[in-house]
């Protein structure tokens, strides 16, 4: 039970063994004096906060730090994609690199966690690298959890591989079993069905797809086929001119949204004087 039970354990609080949502619930002891409850509610609310923050991988600034630049960022590239110029929302984005090590998945992971604190989207975050999968360990996902090679393989309901994460409207296909044929599998038919119902079922909804690197996987270049657009990480001072360019003419100029330079770092001087009398702060 953890965490959780162990709070309960503490406030001197039965523990009700079913279930709902994953969380063990308490039953309400009405003869507690109402102060016992105060503090053991409170002790309950900081276990469960401190088990959510345990598992978020702390590179995911939006869910961490959503005041901070890196966030706000995120937000822009957030509107780019639900308010873009054309009016055209991009319902489907896939989010790769030229080579590994980019930042492809801290960039998919963050905007998918960016879209789903919307006041209205949802967002499906899918782990389409089935060679080196990530995205589990950053949004706190089981890496037994059986996912898109699974429901590629086996044709069973899509609902069965889906994982609710504690970030409301925010739901994880994660990559499931490595298979040994990965460029199959996502080059199928059932791959780009997938991406089809996914981002048609419900007109609210937005799907983030974090797939292998262009250079290195042949399958990527058939995904940005099946996706309403495509964001290109780059590496700051490491990604070579070359490298970017290959990448850029496999998947075609005109599917690419834009390039996000991960890495880059400067002193936000023009942003002080906003951050300092302007911050955004929930109380």
């Amino acid at each position: 039970m953890g965490k959780i039970a162990d709070a309960l354990k503490k406030a001197g609080r039965p523990i009700d063994e079913e279930r709902t949502t994953g969380r063990v619930l308490p039953k309400v002891n009405r003869a507690l004096d109402l102060s016992v409850q105060r503090d053991s509610t409170q002790t309950l609310i900081d276990e469960m906060k401190d088990e959510i923050h345990g598992a978020i991988d702390p590179k995911l600034v939006v869910f961490h730090q959503p005041d901070s630049l890196p966030a706000e960022n995120f937000k822009i590239l957030r509107s780019q994609i639900i308010y873009p110029e054309d009016g055209l929302p991009k319902r489907s984005v896939l989010v790769t690199s030229a080579l590994e090590q980019e930042g492809k998945t801290f960039v998919a992971c963050n905007l998918a966690m960016s879209i789903a604190q919307g006041l209205d989207p949802y967002c499906l975050l899918i782990d389409g690298d089935l060679r080196r999968p990530a995205v589990h360990k950053m949004v706190g996902v089981s890496p037994d959890k059986r996912g898109l090679a699974d429901f590629l393989m086996t044709g069973e309901p899509l609902g069965s591989f889906l994982v609710k994460t504690d970030i409301t409207k925010l739901t994880v296909l994660p990559a499931g079993h490595i298979p040994r044929n990965p460029a199959e599998l996502l080059t199928s038919s059932n791959m780009k069905a997938l991406l089809k119902e996914a981002k048609n079922r419900y007109q609210d909804r937005f799907v983030v797809l974090d797939s292998p690197p262009v250079n290195l996987a042949s399958e990527t270049r058939d995904l940005a086929l099946s996706v309403d657009t495509v964001i290109f990480v780059v590496r700051y001072g490491k990604t070579s001119m070359d490298a970017v360019q290959e990448a850029i003419e496999k998947i075609g100029r005109e599917r690419i949204l834009g390039i996000v330079f991960n890495g880059f770092e400067i002193t936000p001087r023009k942003y002080s004087y906003y951050k300092r009398d302007y911050s955004y702060s929930s109380k």
